[in-house]
């Protein structure tokens, strides 16, 4: 009697779960349905594709070409791509460079440069899009990479993860790399780094995630088209009256697929990441 109660509410709780995730997942379910069905202008509602075609595809690959001859979908991918690999691999090499020195390091003002950079978390974007668009706007930057690239090197989330991570391990292996004549470079690089693949896959998701999807400061610092990133580049589908559906979903479809990737990858570390230093901190 007791294993068909927890049957039936292990059952009960596994049709709720799945009904959820289909509602979650549902608008990712019309929008692969509308790429594979021909093009209209007048957005369907149905979930299962009529009249499977690829050439919604191949449109929107091409598409950006109506507005510079030199300039396709592969252009906004290889743009994302890259500031987004920039961004990612930079960011953890900094943040993790900083938290380490917080979390092993004794140096006076150590609390207060930790709480300083916890508080750039509680300051809304908007508040310093203008101050940071003007230092762009001195510096010569305005539709480079480097635009896109050197604002977000160092976050204040990186460095509190990682030091969360850093303080729940023992301080012996530091210890250990002293007494065997290793810097504190190396101590970094070949003992630290290496044990914390969790955290590290962790905020290469994350960090890959938010930049990736960037909108507002892209469009801020970036006029050209050639150096716009994919998610201006959807854009571009969007007309002031009429929205071609079809190429539109194709190129969102296009567009998500490198996070799909990047999370199937690193998603056996992404939980123990989450939870790594969460006792101590």
């Amino acid at each position: 009697m007791e294993k068909r109660k927890r049957f039936a509410k292990s059952t009960l709780l596994n049709i709720v779960l799945l009904l959820g995730a289909f509602l979650m997942l549902t608008p990712l379910f019309w929008m692969l349905a509308t790429a594979f069905t021909s093009n209209k202008f007048l957005a369907p509602s149905s979930l299962i594709p009529h009249d499977v075609t690829f050439e919604n595809f191949l449109y929107a690959w091409t598409f950006p070409k109506q507005f510079n001859s030199n300039v396709t979908m592969g252009t906004f991918l290889w743009n994302s791509l890259f500031t987004s690999v920039v961004i990612t691999a930079g960011g953890i090499i900094i943040d993790s460079l900083a938290a380490y020195v917080l979390a092993f390091k004794q140096f006076p003002g150590r609390n207060l440069f930790y709480y300083m950079a916890l508080a750039t978390l509680m300051v809304p974007v908007y508040v310093i899009l203008v101050p940071e668009y003007l230092i762009v706007v001195e510096l010569g930057w305005l539709n480079s990479y480097k635009a896109l690239i050197v604002p977000f090197l160092a976050s204040g989330m990186g460095i509190s993860l990682f030091r969360s991570h850093f303080l729940g391990l023992s301080r012996e292996l530091e210890e250990c790399a002293k007494i065997d004549g290793a810097s504190n470079l190396r101590t970094y690089a070949s003992i630290i780094m290496p044990i914390s693949k969790p955290i590290i896959a962790t905020m290469a998701i994350l960090k890959s995630m938010w930049s990736w999807n960037q909108y507002i400061w892209p469009l801020v610092v970036v006029n050209r088209i050639e150096k716009q990133t994919i998610q201006l580049g959807i854009n571009l589908f969007k007309g002031l009256n009429v929205t071609q559906w079809g190429y539109l979903c194709a190129g969102m479809t296009i567009a998500i697929l490198p996070l799909i990737f990047i999370f199937i990858f690193f998603q056996r570390y992404f939980i123990g990441g989450l939870t790594s230093g969460a006792v101590k901190g």
